[in-house]
């Protein structure tokens, strides 16, 4: 996502090999998922001290969270890493209240 609102194209082709396979064709790439969820990391980062998200950004997130946990319901690869949902809105409570994943880490104490 750009200074002036443009579309992250980036951010569009991994949520389409991701997602968007998974929602028209019932195709589970979990690779594809987790290179979508390593880039939202990295733009949350960036938004993480935004006042405002960009509504890209939003839609990729609960789409992929979304996307997960309906078909996980009658497909057992999804099934298997449901907890990759719980990572997506992680990341989006995170950016809510000023954070990033990175700003949490195991065994270290955080610093507010």
């Amino acid at each position: 996502m750009d200074e002036n609102g443009m579309t992250d194209m980036e951010l569009e082709a991994l949520s389409g090999k991701a997602t968007g396979r998974l929602l028209m064709a019932d195709i589970f790439d979990e690779v594809a998922f987790k290179n979508l969820y390593s880039y939202i990391c990295a733009l949350a980062e960036k938004l993480k001290t935004e006042n405002m998200l960009p509504k890209q950004f939003l839609a990729v997130v609960l789409n992929a969270t979304n996307a997960i946990r309906s078909r996980a319901e009658y497909l057992p690869e999804v099934k298997k890493c449901i907890a990759l949902a719980d990572d997506f809105d992680m990341v989006l409570a995170l950016v809510a209240v000023g954070e990033a994943p990175s700003d949490r880490q195991p065994g270290m104490p955080r610093v507010i």
